[in-house]
């Protein structure tokens, strides 16, 4: 019996007549046996209607084609506010559809009965009828101070009287979309302060997440604490909802530490797999929130090695991509799945999908295991030149900065943002970081010199060079140390220096050694060539920012420049932040420099 109701209650058994039908089935039943089942047009057209649709006036207001068959039910005694609604409403809709113009209804007979019937109020609609109605009257050009919007939102304010929290949260949204109306900052107020009075009603995942979202509007203390109300609370929430606070959290880069920790724990806890689509929202609020929780990142990433199947749409696959690829996070067993699951659902794969990839890998420094068949795939859809250059310029140039990463640029490509044009653009185009678009050029410029390739159409001076930072200028306490530390046993002032090599890379300090660990004056090598016995080296220190995370890999963009300064004929001495501690005794600071410069060395000499 109750199965039975349940499959009612849903909608998979119907009953006609003395016969049950379970929709699944055709045997029980036959429509052209039982004349009763068959849907009449009648039946399909209210099916079509409205919810409001009660009455044969509101009929007739519904199935209105054009404005004068719409305005044709104002003359029925029986019109009133609550059918001025609904015909506003249905204009707005057309004039959104472009079959009506707030010019059009200027010029209606009957617009003063229509503003008439919405001053006197008593609508007796819902909350949200009169929401749209607002939206309408805006639409269909009313002042936002006109006593037809005053008369909306008065009676908003009187329906906010006896509506849950979630109705006010509601009520919010709307009222974000909607600014400068005559009441706008007193509806907000009055909602802001019914909302802070009821918080005890706010359990609901639902309304966290409103209240998050809308955090601006309310007090930063009330925030605060029912942040610490969620954290008693979030136990309770299942793994889904607990994502969704965490997506939040992210989308509005709130950085509730307790909060964050909270999450954390109850996410790592829950025994349930992450699907995909979790997976996706988690890493995405991860990044946004700067909260690398390794432990977590890396059982998302071991839970979408086991999920990926043909079934998963390809824009997830690319949305783990792109949130891997900002974390700088090196998991290589989902990296080779995801991989995988490319190159055998090539078919659903588009140029997107693989600009995602390339950025991805490029980011990572990483060639997954099955990169040779899948780059004969990646390879020709990326030569769709009316794909690429349909991209926008800053991503223009870090596909093609990637794919030196990858070291599989072609001189082609190359010449496509190293040209006159290209550059000219993307630095009008450019409202920030205009010193990271330069440093893209000057690496891609570097490879394209090494490589020898002809470059057509550049008159542009490069490399772009940069403000020389004095030795003694503050920098990250780490740097300076290692600069420190340098100085001595390197003479700062004649015998090493930081800045750009001649092809434009940046090096935290250059300097000449020969082989007996003796530096040599810059100066006297200005424009010669060294003796056969030194070498020109270059120290890049790797601050967090410049290692992957899973893995203690270098970045792509590190990696990148440490092979141009190899090829360049530079030793290069890498000093990671996680081996040099600032802290340590000057001594073994020291010696630690000298043996990694000394091993740079042996390897040049072998």
């Amino acid at each position: 019996m109750f199965r039975t109701g349940l499959l009612v209650k849903f909608g998979i058994v119907r009953i006609t007549g003395s016969c049950s039908l379970v929709q699944t089935s055709a045997k029980r039943c036959s429509t052209s046996a039982n004349p009763s089942l068959k849907q009449t047009k009648a039946e399909e057209q209210l099916l079509n209607e409205p919810a409001w649709v009660k009455t044969a006036l509101d009929k007739q207001i519904s199935s209105a084609t054009d404005a004068k068959s719409l305005l044709l039910a104002i003359k029925d005694p029986t019109f009133n506010g609550k059918c001025a609604i609904n015909v506003m409403n249905i204009l707005s809709r057309w004039v959104s559809e472009g079959r009506f113009t707030s010019s059009d209804f200027e010029k209606l007979d009957d617009k003063k009965k229509l503003e008439d019937l919405i001053v006197q109020g008593n609508f007796q609609v819902g909350m949200f009828a009169i929401l749209q109605a607002l939206k309408s009257v805006l639409v269909l050009g009313f002042s936002p101070s006109s006593n037809t919007v005053i008369s909306l939102e008065n009676e908003i304010l009187w329906n906010l009287r006896k509506r849950s929290v979630s109705q006010h949260f509601s009520v919010l949204y709307f009222y974000d979309e909607i600014k400068d109306t005559a009441m706008h900052t007193k509806v907000v107020a009055n909602i802001v302060s019914n909302i802070e009075r009821r918080w005890v009603e706010i359990v609901e995942v639902k309304d966290f997440v409103s209240l998050l979202k809308h955090a601006n509007h309310f007090n930063t203390k009330f925030i605060d604490k029912m942040e610490d109300v969620l954290v008693e609370l979030i136990e309770s929430y299942n793994q889904e909802d607990q994502t969704k606070i965490l997506t939040v959290l992210g989308a509005t880069q709130r950085r509730s530490t307790p909060l964050l920790r909270a999450l954390s724990y109850h996410l790592n806890k829950s025994s349930d797999k992450f699907s995909i689509h979790l997976s996706s929202d988690i890493l995405f609020a991860l990044h946004r929130l700067s909260f690398h929780d390794q432990v977590l990142i890396e059982r998302i990433c071991d839970d979408v090695v086991t999920q990926l199947n043909s079934e998963v749409k390809s824009s997830l696959v690319r949305s783990l991509l792109t949130s891997l690829g900002q974390l700088k996070y090196r998991h290589e067993g989902c990296l080779d799945a995801i991989c995988d699951w490319i190159n055998h659902n090539w078919t659903n794969v588009r140029y997107q999908d693989i600009l995602s990839l390339t950025l991805c890998l490029a980011a990572l420094d990483f060639l997954p295991s099955n990169w040779e068949p899948l780059w004969e795939k990646m390879s020709s859809l990326l030569k769709d030149k009316k794909a690429f250059y349909g991209l926008n310029k800053s991503v223009q140039l870090d596909l093609v900065w990637s794919l030196a990463i990858l070291n599989h640029l072609d001189s082609e490509l190359c010449q496509s943002v190293l040209n006159d044009v290209f550059i000219h653009e993307i630095f009008v185009s450019a409202s920030s970081n205009k010193k990271g678009i330069q440093m893209k050029i000057n690496q891609i410029w570097a490879m394209a010199i090494l490589k020898k390739w002809k470059l057509s159409g550049l008159t542009t001076s490069l490399p772009f060079r940069f403000p020389v930072v004095p030795l003694n200028s503050p920098k990250s306490t780490l740097n300076q140390k290692i600069l420190n530390t340098l100085s001595n046993f390197i003479p700062a002032e004649k015998h090493f220096r930081t800045g750009q090599t001649d092809l434009g890379i940046e090096v935290d300090a250059e300097f000449i050694m020969n082989d007996k660990g003796i530096p040599l004056p810059l100066a006297d090598y200005i424009g010669k060539a060294l003796l056969d016995n030194s070498k020109r080296v270059a120290v890049i220190v790797l601050n967090y920012n410049h290692l992957c995370k899973g893995k203690s890999f270098s970045t792509g963009p590190e990696g990148l420049r440490e092979r141009l300064l190899t090829q360049s004929g530079y030793r290069v001495v890498t000093v990671k932040h996680t081996e040099f501690d600032p802290k340590a005794d000057l001594v073994k600071n020291v010696k630690y420099l000298q043996n990694l410069i000394n091993n740079a060395m042996a390897a040049a000499r072998n």
